[in-house]
């Protein structure tokens, strides 16, 4: 006794299987992500400006470490943080956040009014990121500080 399976699904000219049969066991697209929590470290951006060509690019705040090479986006020039860039950027986020988080904790407990909370919470995120382009411009990675002169320099 041989069970055979027959497949209820057809393909349409995108090649995607399509099923035409009630299953409902077996989701046809895929989930949505969840949020992330405003609080966990994964979802931090560290915004930071490549010493080589001026343009702006953002880095995970996890993987922002002393030591660690990370590459321009435009230009793929390295920028590495240093310990000094490392203790700045981490006392800028963890005190931050440990307060929003407090102050969240805190107006819960006591049943404040929501809005009041999200406009101070706001006007605070607004200067956190003005601090943090400011520390942005002020970090000076290691490695040096190259001008490119482009292709016709190889020349000359």
């Amino acid at each position: 006794m041989t069970e055979e399976k027959t497949d209820n699904s057809v393909a349409p000219a995108g090649g995607v299987a399509v099923s035409t049969a009630g299953d409902a066991a077996r989701p046809t697209a895929p989930a949505a992500p969840a949020t992330r929590d405003e609080f966990d470290p994964l979802g931090w951006i560290v915004p930071v400006i490549c010493k080589d060509c001026g343009k702006n690019f953002e880095l995970p705040y996890r993987h922002f470490q002393a030591g660690v090479v990370f590459h321009c986006p435009h230009c793929h020039g390295s920028f590495v943080p240093n310990l000094p860039m490392y203790r700045a950027v981490r006392d800028a986020f963890e005190p931050f956040y440990a307060r929003r988080k407090r102050d969240r904790e805190d107006a819960i407990g006591r049943g404040d009014d929501d809005t009041a909370l999200g406009q101070r919470q706001a006007t605070e995120l607004e200067a956190f990121r003005k601090s943090l382009d400011t520390l942005a411009h002020a970090m000076r990675p290691a490695g040096k500080m190259v001008k490119r002169k482009g292709l016709a320099a190889m020349f000359t």
